[in-house]
């Protein structure tokens, strides 16, 4: 399965699509500032619940505004979860 990426500068999203072309994942964002983006909103269809996709969505994430030196404000409950997690282990 292959997360793909795409973004308009104003608001992007990481997403898995099916054989039809559906979306059956994502993870998605938007731009607070020029150099923070606010994820809000992530979901899995039930097809894929249970095989670590949505860590792997926050894993592209992360990856992503590393690369690009972003700050991250998590509004989705799910990545401000694994975000506060992740913060607490440094």
């Amino acid at each position: 399965m292959k997360i793909q990426h795409q973004e308009d500068h104003q608001r992007g999203e990481f997403f898995i699509l099916n054989e039809q072309g559906e979306k059956i994942a994502e993870l998605t964002y938007f731009y607070e500032a020029e150099n923070k983006i606010n994820a809000n909103h992530t979901f899995v269809s039930n097809q894929l619940r249970g095989q670590g996709i949505a860590d792997k969505l926050y894993q592209a994430l992360l990856a992503f505004i590393t690369e690009n030196q972003l700050a991250l404000h998590p509004t989705c409950s799910y990545i401000e979860r694994k975000w506060e997690r992740s913060n607490n282990k440094k």
